[in-house]
C-alpha cells in the first residue's frame, strides 16, 4: 500500500492533506487520516464501506484525480483553441484579442474599439489604455473633448514608441494652436519669440517704408535701397533679416515636431491635478481641456497688430 498522499484529503474532514500534516492511514483499507481526526472518531471514517465494492481504494483515487487532470486539460485546450488572436502591428506579437494592448511591448490592440455609431472617438486606442499610472485613453479623450480621433491616437504612439510626431496646426500657427489648446505659458514663450522675429526684421521694414509708394516697392528697389545703404547698415539689415527668418522656419518646425508630444504631456499633468483637486471633475474637464477657438482669434491678431504698433513706435 502506498503512503504517498499527493492528490489525496483526509476521509474525515476532507481538507486537503499535505506531507507536513500528521497523517494515519486506516489498517484496513488505507483511507488516509488527519491524526487528529482518526482518534476523535477512533476508527477509518469509511470503516461503513469496508469489505463493499465502495470501499476505499488508493488507486481507485488516483485513478480518478488523473481522469479529471485529462478532462481539464482538454477544456483548457479546447478553449486555448477558441481563442481569437492578434498580430501587433508594432512587434509582430501574436496574442489573445480580448486583451487591451500588446503584452510585450505594450502597444495599444486596434482591434478593441470604442466609438459612437461606428465612429470611433479612441482612433482605435481602448478606452483602458494607460497614457500614465492614473490616466487613461478615455480620461484623455474627456480632456481633449475636439479631434480625439487624432491625438489620442497620437498620445499612445509617442507613450510606447517614444517618438515624435508631426502636427500641421502646430507647424502653421504654433502660437495661436497653443492658445486654442489651453497651453497658455507654451503659447506665451512662443508668441515672444514670433515678436523677437518681427523686431529682428524691423530695420528691413523700415527702409521699404521709407521707400515711399507702393508703386515704388518691388524686388529690385529693395535691392538697391539695401546696397545704397551704409556698408554697416546693410550687413546688419541682411543679418538681422536672416536670423529672423531661421528663427521664424526654427519656431515652426520645433512647435510642428514636438507639438503632439507637449500636448500629451500637459494633457496628463492637467487630468492628474484635476482628479486630485475637483470637485467637478465633468466641468472642469470642460474649463481647461477642448478647444477655445476666441483664444485662437486673440492670439492670431495680437501677433497681427502687436508688430505693426512696434513698428510704428521704433
Amino acid at each position: 500500500m502506498s503512503l504517498k498522499i499527493e492528490g489525496c484529503s483526509c476521509a474525515r474532514c476532507k481538507a486537503y492533506l499535505f506531507s507536513e500534516d500528521d497523517i494515519v492511514y486506516c489498517p484496513v483499507c488505507g483511507a488516509p487520516h488527519h491524526r487528529e481526526c482518526y482518534e476523535a472518531l477512533g476508527h477509518c471514517a469509511l470503516e461503513e464501506l469496508h469489505g463493499t465494492e465502495m470501499q476505499y481504494s488508493r488507486e481507485k483515487v488516483l485513478e480518478a484525480l488523473e481522469k479529471e487532470q485529462e478532462k481539464k486539460e482538454k477544456q483548457e485546450q479546447e478553449a486555448e483553441s477558441k481563442k481569437e488572436y492578434t498580430i501587433c502591428t508594432k512587434c509582430g506579437e501574436s496574442y489573445d484579442d480580448e486583451l487591451s494592448h500588446c503584452p510585450r511591448c505594450s502597444f495599444p490592440n486596434i482591434n478593441k474599439m470604442s466609438g459612437l455609431n461606428g465612429f470611433d472617438l479612441l482612433g482605435g486606442v481602448p478606452a483602458d489604455y494607460k497614457l500614465d499610472e492614473n490616466v487613461t485613453a478615455e480620461d484623455a479623450k474627456r480632456f481633449v473633448a475636439s479631434n480625439t480621433h487624432r491625438y489620442i491616437p497620437k498620445f499612445a504612439t509617442i507613450n510606447s514608441k517614444n517618438k515624435i510626431s508631426w502636427n500641421w496646426m502646430a507647424f502653421l500657427f504654433p502660437c495661436q494652436w497653443m492658445f486654442s489648446r489651453k497651453m497658455f505659458k507654451n503659447g506665451i514663450l512662443l508668441g515672444l519669440l514670433a515678436l523677437t522675429v518681427t523686431l529682428l526684421s524691423v530695420p528691413l521694414n523700415k527702409l521699404i517704408l521709407n521707400m515711399g509708394t507702393a508703386d515704388t516697392m518691388n524686388v529690385m528697389n529693395i535691392v538697391e535701397a539695401i546696397n545704397g545703404a551704409m556698408p554697416e547698415t546693410k550687413t546688419v539689415i541682411l543679418v538681422l533679416t536672416f536670423l529672423g527668418g531661421f528663427l521664424d522656419i526654427g519656431i515652426r518646425l520645433f512647435a510642428g515636431l514636438f507639438g503632439d508630444y507637449i500636448y500629451k504631456n500637459h494633457t496628463i499633468s492637467a487630468i492628474k491635478r484635476i482628479k486630485a483637486e475637483s470637485e467637478d471633475i465633468a466641468f472642469d474637464y470642460r474649463k481647461y481641456g477642448g478647444v477655445n477657438l476666441i483664444w485662437f482669434l486673440v492670439a492670431y491678431l495680437a501677433l497681427q497688430y502687436i508688430p505693426v504698433i512696434l513698428l510704428g513706435i521704433i
